[in-house]
């Protein structure tokens, strides 16, 4: 059993995780901002810390007696300056560990599929050199080298695929687009999607904090073994709300939609290989009636 900290613990990623972590003995310490939340995560037997991971001063007592700090707060707004205030504070802690020859820190920080150029049928590997082509993701490969290189912790970082599952996340998008009688995407019916449930994705942090050690300074991908067709994606949300309506493609308007709108095939490979990591649930077009029930529960 190892003392975790989860920063965005009441975040669609984080709460997964932090509700994994727990399950499988490891004490849990969640960082959560919405006073409301707080039982929710006691109930799962998660210790909550209220406050924000822009404020360190508000869990840094509790990042300095844990093993590990997993980074799930993954924002895109101001994301660069967000991420830079937790890993000060990180290395700073993890500097004072290495100098008093005490355990290194392990840090896993969440990046995600995004860094990766959009060249649509080239496979992608973790040893892919970046070309980032998203604006909205060009600060990323940096901060990923910067934690993945440092002497001063275990620094392990998860590239996730899109997520669904439960409250949907991004693909909350569809569904509600066919509710609301305008269901749509971005780009071209063409463009291609990794997707990976979330509490698959829950798993594999679970199974890099249990081999920290071993696996320090490695980047993992973390999708479905397949990807899917924003077309077909489409057409199955189509068919399970009954939406009777046109399916229309948009171009993207702002930076957040050209990534939406760029294509990509990933290797998961290396996490099955190392982390002992599988795809089990199953894949979104394949499981669309569990995942629009799980959303009418979350919603309506």
């Amino acid at each position: 059993m190892v003392k975790v900290l989860v920063l965005g613990a009441t975040g669609f990623i984080g709460f997964s995780v932090a509700q994994a972590l727990a399950r499988s003995g490891h004490e849990t310490f969640g960082l959560y901002r919405k006073v409301e939340k707080t039982k929710e995560l006691a109930k799962n037997e998660i210790f909550p810390i209220l406050g924000d991971a822009d404020d360190v001063s508000t869990w840094i007592s509790t990042a300095e007696k844990v093993e590990v700090i997993i980074d799930a707060t993954s924002p895109f707004n101001d994301g660069e300056k967000h991420t830079k205030i937790i890993l000060d504070a990180v290395f700073e802690i993890g500097k004072k560990r290495f100098e008093n020859n005490e355990p290194k820190l392990t840090f896993i920080y969440t990046s995600g599929i995004w860094v990766y150029d959009g060249s649509s049928y080239n496979v992608k590997y973790e040893s892919t050199s970046l070309k980032t082509d998203k604006k909205l993701m060009t600060w990323r490969p940096s901060i990923e080298k910067a934690i993945v290189e440092s002497k001063f912790i275990n620094g392990i970082v998860i590239r996730p695929g899109g997520v669904y599952g439960k409250s949907g996340s991004l693909t909350a998008l569809w569904f509600e687009g066919a509710i609301k009688g305008e269901l749509f995407g971005i780009g071209t019916k063409d463009v291609r999607w990794c997707l990976v449930h979330v509490d698959d994705l829950a798993d594999s942090y679970l199974r890099a904090v249990e081999r920290a050690e071993l696996i320090s300074g490695q980047i993992f991908n973390i999708i479905n073994n397949q990807s899917d067709s924003i077309g077909d994606i489409l057409e199955a949300v189509a068919r399970i709300t009954e939406y009777k309506g046109e399916i229309k493609y948009k171009s993207p308007t702002n930076e957040y939609e050209e990534a939406m709108a760029s294509s990509g095939i990933f290797s998961n490979k290396k996490a099955q290989t190392i982390l002992g990591w599988n795809q089990r649930q199953l894949g979104f077009i394949d499981g669309i009636n569990i995942w629009w029930n799980s959303y009418k529960a979350y919603t309506q």
